[in-house]
């Protein structure tokens, strides 16, 4: 199999001012991993397999350690999902609107791929189509959740079904955002169908997306069919370091999590004032219908998420400010005209 090569996806997270184009934890970095990440060993090299990281994961979610794969973030993780499991001229499906890389990284193993987009205002999904579109053949799915951009969650109840239903689709569900979201919707959270891969990234969780960890959660044989085709050190010392420690401090990101709905809620409100109506959200972010906000938050030095990128050029992603940002958010919002 001869990969595709694919022009860059657009992302967030690198405004000026404050940025609120990408969606972390507003508390900012975990302590505990930041300090691990600056004790970390960089004369040595890191473990091959970043075994911590696994073992650590594992213990968190209550599987069995050769279920878990570690990768350098979720995008790294989808990128290797595709180019392993999938063969030229498989069908991919994905709710949309969704993450750039579901489809680029389909694009790069020769996939098609298409798109069961939710309707506005509302964005709720229909997984009755996906599963009319599933049943035409599909390879792999594709499924945020929360989903990005729109920050609606499914309930991992839906899910089960979706995969009993579908046993010959692989469902790569990415919860990039679940330790933001509201409980029942991780497929972590009870037994995970054998057809299921998680994906999860730990950048937004613990405020550090400088340093690039996640890790894929699969039915042992998946994972290491996975495991099998990474490099040796796919993670240097500082992100295993940082991972292992962040995820023993759940503290700071269920503090978090709860902050981000706080300040999400303040700004929703924020927006109504100006009568914009946020999409309902179980997401650290928003998303609003507001064609001129990106430019008049830019005018303040605040930078948000323009989604012309998932195909919604007149809406913008709003990601949750930290407690110092967010008074001046809000009166940039109670400015606009």
């Amino acid at each position: 199999m001869r990969l595709q090569p694919q022009q860059p996806s657009v992302h967030g997270g690198a405004g000026a001012g404050i940025d609120l184009s990408a969606s972390l934890n507003p508390l900012g970095p975990s302590p505990r991993a930041l300090e691990a990440a600056r004790s970390a060993r960089l004369d040595r090299y890191p473990e091959p397999d970043a075994r911590s990281l696994r073992l650590a994961a594992a213990a968190r979610h209550g599987v069995a350690a050769d279920a878990v794969v570690p990768v350098p973030g979720a995008g790294f993780g989808l990128w290797l999902l595709a180019v392993a499991l999938l063969k030229p001229g498989d069908r991919c499906v994905a709710l949309g609107p969704c993450f750039g890389e579901y489809a680029r990284s389909a694009a790069i193993a020769g996939a098609a791929y298409q798109e069961v987009r939710a309707t506005e205002p509302n964005f709720a999904w229909d997984l009755d189509v996906l599963m009319t579109e599933l049943r035409s053949g599909g390879a792999m799915c594709f499924v945020g959740n929360p989903g990005n951009p729109t920050g609606r969650a499914i309930a991992a109840s839906d899910l089960r079904e979706l995969c009993s239903t579908q046993p010959a689709t692989v469902f790569v569900v990415d919860e990039a955002f679940a330790a933001f979201g509201p409980g029942a919707i991780s497929l972590l959270e009870g037994k995970l169908p054998p057809n299921a891969v998680v994906v999860r990234s730990l950048t937004k969780e613990l405020g550090l997306p400088g340093l690039r960890m996640g890790y894929l959660i699969a039915e042992p044989t998946i994972a290491s069919r996975l495991a099998g085709v990474m490099p040796p050190w796919p993670l240097s010392s500082t992100s295993i370091a940082a991972a292992v420690a962040g995820m023993e401090d759940l503290p700071h990101i269920e503090r978090g999590a709860s902050l981000a709905r706080v300040h999400i809620d303040r700004i929703a409100e924020g927006l109504r004032a100006r009568d914009l109506n946020p999409v309902p959200t179980d997401a650290n972010y928003l998303l609003v219908w507001a064609p001129t906000l990106t430019k008049a938050l830019a005018r303040r030095d605040i930078t948000v998420r323009n989604c012309a990128s998932f195909g919604l050029p007149v809406y913008v992603r709003i990601a949750a400010p930290t407690p110092a940002d967010l008074p001046r958010v809000l009166d940039a919002i109670a400015e606009i005209e």
